[in-house]
């Protein structure tokens, strides 16, 4: 069995469990279009070898990831051509990532400490089990950036529901590990980041007693009822980026000002 070879992303086999480590630690983790790829290739290979039972996802840097890389979309947003393709095709990658992780035979598990933001509360949501720290940041910030969630919509609102769902993504506020242990989005909860790998164990052991084949089926019937049409939600997300709101909105977190939406009156 050969090991995908990556860069932005460290795999880690043990236990027949293939570790991600999210390892951008300098820029918290957030997702590269190479990490991306990293992880949809990994994913591949994890759903084509049967030895190996599940995949956790982590974050190097106690940060687990800051969502997409805001600088590679602003570059996107800065170039004359083609702008809204190119805003689609990144967004199509994204939202197949999501898709992946959901889908996929394997049990999988979300280990998360420090931020977890925008993009990469999609991952935790549309993996099977997310095991957080307490004092884990959580939050959706795209509508304060003038884009929208729409990528990741369905496996929030699957996790928490439609009020709750909403609130988080409409209004864009942070939340903590405690919090979202509250509202059904984490499913165990630790005060001390020591007692993450404790808690990882006893999923893994329960996980090895069941049938590979019975929680493969078993997954597909859960996500039975949860198709993502990923090209409308990459239109409404490109649509966002070239508007003039989106750009605004790069325009203002890079220089550290708040965006023309909210400035006093």
């Amino acid at each position: 069995m050969k090991i995908p070879s990556t860069t932005e992303c460290i795999l880690d086999l043990e236990n027949s469990w293939l570790t991600i480590w999210f390892n951008r630690p300098e820029k918290r983790n957030s997702l590269s279009k190479i990490l991306i790829r990293e992880i949809s290739q990994t994913i591949d290979f994890i759903e084509d070898t049967p030895s190996i039972r599940g995949v956790i996802f982590r974050g190097k840097g106690n940060v687990f990831c800051a969502g997409a890389d805001l600088k590679w979309l602003q570059s996107i947003t800065s170039e004359k051509n083609k702008t809204h393709d190119k805003a689609m095709k990144m967004s199509m990658e994204l939202g197949e990532i999501f898709t992946k992780i959901s889908n996929l035979s394997k049990v999988t598990i979300s280990v998360v400490e420090g931020a977890c933001m925008a993009g990469a509360v999609g991952i935790v949501s549309a993996t099977d089990f997310l095991v957080s720290t307490s004092d884990a940041k959580y939050a959706l910030t795209e509508t304060k950036i003038g884009l929208t969630p729409a990528q990741i919509a369905p496996y929030i609102l699957k996790k928490v529901g439609f009020n709750t769902g909403k609130k988080l993504m409409l209004l864009g506020e942070g939340f903590s590990g405690d919090e979202a242990f509250l509202m059904g989005m984490a499913d165990y909860v630790v005060k001390d980041k020591k007692d993450l790998d404790s808690e990882v164990f006893q999923i893994m052991n329960n996980v090895k007693k069941c049938s590979p084949n019975g929680i493969a089926v078993t997954k597909n019937l859960l996500n039975s009822n949860y198709n993502i049409n990923t090209t409308y939600a990459a239109k409404l997300f490109s649509d966002c980026i070239v508007h003039q709101e989106g750009r605004e909105g790069f325009t203002s977190f890079f220089e550290k000002r708040k965006p023309f939406w909210n400035k006093k009156d």
